[in-house]
Formats: C-alpha cells, sequence, structure tokens
C-alpha cells in the first residue's frame, strides 16, 4: 500500500504529516507565501507514489439547510448545481449533503446541507501545486466534515450533540445530528491563556446553542444538548472546572491522549493538538464528503482502476491457481485408485494362479473333451422325437375328416428342399436361424412332408380343394413354432401358365392327391 500523508491546511501556514503503522508524524511546514508554494511543490515531487489528504480549517466556511423536491438522477444533479450556483459565487470548493427525506402537505422533500469555503483563492496555490505535481489526491476535506466521523469513531451514543474541540487554528464547535455535521464555527483563541481558551469553550458552546434554537435546527425543549469537549490533556482539570453542566448543555470533557489512544493512534507530534485526532480519523477512514472536483482528483481515479484492474487480475490467476490445483488433486486421486486397481488386479491373476494350482489334473486332453461335446449334441440331435409336431398335425387332420393322411416323412436338423412340383404353391423360405440357436439341439428345427388325398364329391372343383387345402395349412399355422414351408395341390395354379387338371365332366373315380411341407423348431 502507498504511504499516506495529509496536509493540515489553516489560512496562516500548511501543515504535512506522514500516517503509517498508526503513528503520526511532522515531516514540513509551509508558509501561506509563493516560497511556501514553491516548497511544497518540491515535497510533492519527492513523494510521487503517496495518497494525499488536505484537511482544511479556516473560519470561511458556510453551512445552508434547504428542502428540495424528491428528484433521482440527471434531475437531481441539475437541481443542486443550480442551487449551489444560485448561493455561491465560486463553486469549485461546494458540496450538497443529503439529511434524508421528509414530507411536507402530502409532498415528499429531500434535506440538502450546501457547504462551502466562501474564500477559495486562499487554496487555490495549493490547489494548483496539486494538479501539476500529479498527485493521487483522495480529496479535500474539513475538521467539521470529519466531526461526525469523530463522533462514532470515538463511540458517542447521543444523536444531538456538540464537539468542542481546540486546534492551531482555533477553537471550533460543529453541532452533530444523526451522525452528519449540520452546523460549524471556528473563533480566534489566545494560546497564551488555557484557562481563557476552557472558558470560551463554555461560552462558545453557550451561544451554540442560542443560535441552534433560534434557527429551529435544535428544539426549543428538547432535553439538554450534550457537548463533547476534547481537551488538552495537560488543561484537562481546566476544562472540567470552566464546563459546568445546566439546564441547557450538559458537557463530556475527554482528553486527547486517551481519545487517541481508544482510537489506535500510538503517537503523534507533541505540539499536536485535536487537528491530530482528525488527521488519524481521516487516514483511517475518509468522509464520503468532500470538496475536491474530478479534475483534482484524476491521478487518484487512475490509481484506483489501476489497483482495481490489478486486484481483478489477482483475483482471476488465484482463482485459476485454485482451479488448477483442484484438478492437479483429482488426478491423483484417479491415479491412486488406477494404482489401487492395478494392484488388485495383480492380486486376483496370483490368487487364480493359486487356485489353478489345486485344480484335480485333467484325465484326457481339450481337444477330445471337444470332440465329445459335439458326439453328444450330435446324439441329442438324433434321438429327438417327431411326437409333437405329430400332435400337431392330428388335431389339424381332426378338423378336416375331408383329408386324410397317406404318408408322413419326418427329418430332424435337416434342410428342406424347396423344389417347386407340379400344383406347388410358392412360399417364403423359412427364417434363419442365428449360429447361436443352431449349435442349440433344444432349438433345432424339424420338418415333416405330409402327403394325402382329399375326399370331394367332384375332383373338378378346384375351389373346393384349394379352399380344403387353405384350411389345413392355416391350421398348422396356428400351432406354436410351426411353418408351412410348400404346398402342392393336385392341379397347378401359376398365373404363367395355362390352368390344367381334370376339368369336363365330374370323375368320382379319381381322388385328389395333394402334398405340405411344414417345420418346426425344437423346444417350441
Amino acid at each position: 500500500m502507498p504511504s499516506k500523508r495529509l496536509f493540515y491546511f489553516t489560512s496562516q501556514k500548511v501543515t504535512a504529516y506522514l500516517r503509517g503503522n498508526n503513528e503520526l508524524r511532522k515531516e514540513a511546514s509551509f508558509g501561506a507565501n509563493e516560497g511556501g508554494v514553491a516548497e511544497f511543490s518540491k515535497y510533492l515531487a519527492r513523494s510521487p507514489e503517496s495518497l494525499f489528504y488536505v484537511l482544511a480549517d479556516v473560519v470561511e466556511e458556510d453551512f445552508f439547510q434547504e428542502n428540495i423536491p424528491h428528484v433521482r438522477g440527471r434531475d437531481r444533479r441539475a437541481l443542486l448545481s443550480r442551487k449551489l450556483a444560485q448561493r455561491y459565487r465560486d463553486t469549485s470548493l461546494a458540496v450538497p449533503i443529503s439529511l434524508g427525506s421528509e414530507t411536507h402537505a402530502g409532498r415528499r422533500e429531500e434535506r440538502i446541507l450546501y457547504t462551502s469555503f466562501t474564500n477559495t483563492q486562499q487554496f487555490q496555490p495549493w490547489l494548483g501545486a496539486l494538479r501539476a505535481g500529479g498527485a493521487r489526491v483522495v480529496g479535500v476535506f474539513s475538521v467539521a466534515l470529519i466531526a461526525g466521523s469523530a463522533g462514532k469513531r470515538l463511540g458517542f451514543k447521543p444523536s444531538r450533540y456538540l464537539m468542542v474541540s481546540l486546534q492551531l487554528a482555533g477553537l471550533r464547535q460543529s453541532y452533530v445530528e444523526n451522525g452528519r455535521t449540520r452546523f460549524s464555527r471556528l473563533s480566534r483563541v489566545d494560546f497564551s491563556d488555557p484557562r481563557a481558551i476552557a472558558q470560551d469553550c463554555a461560552a462558545e458552546s453557550l451561544r451554540i446553542h442560542q443560535y441552534l434554537a433560534n434557527a429551529r435546527i435544535l428544539p426549543r425543549e428538547a432535553d439538554p444538548l450534550d457537548v463533547l469537549v476534547l481537551a488538552p490533556t495537560e488543561y484537562k482539570a481546566l476544562y472540567d472546572a470552566a464546563c459546568v453542566n445546566s439546564a441547557r448543555l450538559r458537557f463530556h470533557v475527554r482528553d486527547l491522549d486517551t481519545m487517541g489512544r481508544s482510537l489506535g493512534l500510538k503517537s503523534a507530534p507533541t505540539e499536536t493538538l485535536a487537528e491530530g485526532l482528525f488527521l488519524h480519523v481521516l487516514a483511517g477512514s475518509p468522509s464520503r464528503e468532500q470538496f475536491a472536483d474530478d479534475s483534482l482528483r484524476r491521478f487518484y481515479d487512475l490509481w484506483r482502476a489501476r489497483v482495481g484492474l490489478i486486484a481483478a487480475g489477482a483475483a482471476v490467476f488465484a482463482s485459476c491457481l485454485l482451479f488448477s490445483a483442484v484438478k492437479l488433486l483429482d488426478l491423483q486421486q484417479v491415479n491412486e485408485r488406477a494404482q489401487t486397481n492395478r494392484l488388485q488386479e495383480v492380486r486376483a491373476s496370483e490368487e487364480y494362479a493359486r487356485l489353478q494350482t489345486r485344480f484335480p489334473n485333467t484325465p484326457t486332453s481339450t481337444e477330445t473333451l471337444k470332440a465329445v461335446v459335439r458326439n453328444y449334441r450330435e446324439l441329442l440331435r438324433q434321438s429327438a422325437s417327431p411326437g409333437a409336431m405329430f400332435v400337431d398335425i392330428s388335431e389339424a387332420v381332426t378338423a378336416l375328416p375331408q383329408i386324410e393322411i397317406d404318408r408322413i416323412n419326418w427329418q430332424n436338423g435337416a434342410e428342406t428342399k424347396t423344389g417347386a412340383g407340379r400344383g406347388a404353391s410358392k412360399a417364403p423360405p423359412a427364417p434363419p436361424v442365428p449360429a447361436a440357436q443352431a449349435q442349440d439341439p433344444e432349438l433345432q428345427v424339424q420338418t415333416a412332408e405330409i402327403s394325402g388325398k382329399l375326399i370331394v364329391q367332384q375332383a373338378s372343383d378346384f375351389r373346393a380343394v384349394t379352399a380344403l387345402v387353405n384350411q389345413f395349412t392355416e391350421s398348422l399355422r396356428r400351432r406354436p413354432g410351426t411353418e408351412v414351408i410348400r404346398t402342392q395341390l393336385p392341379f397347378d395354379i401359376d398365373a404363367e401358365k395355362s390352368l390344367s387338371g381334370d376339368i369336363g365332366a365330374a370323375r368320382t373315380e379319381e381322388v385328389p392327391q395333394f402334398s405340405v411341407v411344414v417345420s418346426k423348431r425344437r423346444g417350441t
């Protein structure tokens, strides 16, 4: 982190402090003249990487409160700019502060506190040196604006109170309401008379109370106003004696050394008064409200953008490293699991080898066993029974008494000849048997050629003969696992040939002959 340098600006001089490790060290002091500004520019050139804070403590500071319509965005910015231009001749060091919103006559309004330095010319040489030197100016602040933040960090609880502090610029009284400064005033004092300063502290507090009541900033019938007095440690007894509680004011006197330690300030220059406390608070947590414009804060904004980019790059790099670490861990776990699996495989192979050594010796060779299995399957194929197929044929014939069976030629595992004879009906070939099923004797095919005759009144009644044969084949097809491969009628019905057979007079002495070839898979 860059070092922090703070400038305490008064109408007589500018004092530069270096803040580090919660210590405040005075580095230089510059008079309010051309020589002082020149030395100030040289001082800036020696510390180009520092962050600079300007804390102004001058008499010429104005506070004015006004309600404006509740608007947002561009309209609000334009309205506030116009209001500042109407009130102040130079708005380069002016800032509007929102104090919240309220409702009047059913209309919502925003309370705005306008504050500015009325004599901006005394700042211009110093601000010009900061611009010319490319200094990273965090902002221009006032003791009045820091008073609210200091009260919060000191843990002072009242919602309304008056903070009285003694700085090198004089005695300042700041009225704070809900953590924000509403009014502040700086008065001159005689530093040679500490007792008179303590008495002025009590007297000025009473005057501020009367002003706030007359301006209706403070309710008249309110409880006594709390007053936080930051007194020099060596003169705390004088302030305790001078600051006496009354019906209007309730004093809380605190010495600067105790307050500084409570805020973490380890050390400060001996000649520093309450400004050391305010500088420490400013360096630790600067107020959002400040007087510097964008042109004065330009290099500070560029530095913040660069830091943001570096931080974003570091975050992305850290994310990539974390992602890589996770992936490397996953890879290591995968490799460990693979190594474990390989070891398990080796152990299993060794165990299997040990088990094989315990197997009894085979009495014959592998080729002999294969030949035995083949012969066994062949015996199973040859020992097949045609009983199931004959049952199907007999059931089909029983339903058709006009059919008499002359001969059944049964074969097991033989291929069916598909030659077409006279009057053969073309049927689709049987579906191929998979190789695994062909080796299974329980799924081999049985075939039977059924030859028979038809008992009909007229042998020349082709339609009756055809219908009777079709009924017989359909009855066979309905049997599970049975397929009709070929049908041969007593006559040819091929469309490419002329119809042939016994046509003319009925000849009852001739009986039509037919044949049907069916197949059935074993196990169905």
